[in-house]
């Protein structure tokens, strides 16, 4: 298992980056999250290392790590953002299993592909995560012979964002 080298400085960039990208225009909660963040920073942090460096090989344990149950570590920082850090842990590598899960995502998978069994409203446990993460990499190594080319994961999370229940055509402009 390769883990990540980690300082509380560069975690607390990767969070910082992640809810400036998360939170679009809008900045809806920042305030509130980065205060729950402060108010917990030793614990949000080592959560957040550990979770980070699980993401590499476990998706289920990593999300675990920031919401152990029925509520998140760090208050505010709910699994729409925090996906997004597990994701972005992956530095980019194609085979990474960690994928973003948000509310458009969980729309659309359940509108468009008839995945009955994800709500929208976010609060899902680490089991539905992990058969999400589980579904996309099978949907990625499935249309890899199609497209006569390697796919990722990522590719089908940024399409069904892109198509969600509230997709706009500028939500996805590069």
């Amino acid at each position: 298992e390769t883990r990540l080298h980690l300082d509380d400085e560069s975690v607390l960039r990767v969070l910082w980056h992640v809810l400036a990208r998360g939170a679009g225009t809008g900045a809806r909660n920042n305030r509130r999250r980065v205060a729950a963040i402060a108010e917990t920073r030793v614990g949000a942090v080592e959560a957040l290392v550990m979770a980070m460096n699980l993401s590499r090989t476990d998706p289920a344990a990593a999300y675990s790590c920031l919401r152990p149950g029925r509520k998140n570590v760090v208050g505010w920082l709910g699994p729409a953002f925090f996906t997004k850090i597990l994701y972005f842990a992956g530095e980019g590598d194609p085979v990474h299993k960690s994928v973003i899960l948000d509310d458009r995502v969980a729309g659309a998978l359940r509108d468009r592909c008839r995945w009955d069994s994800l709500r929208t409203g976010g609060g899902w446990p680490a089991l539905t995560y992990a058969r999400y993460s589980d579904l996309l990499g099978r949907w990625a190594a499935d249309l890899a012979e199609p497209v006569e080319r390697s796919v990722a994961p990522d590719e089908i999370e940024r399409w069904l964002f892109c198509r969600g229940p509230k997709a706009s055509p500028r939500a996805c402009l590069p």
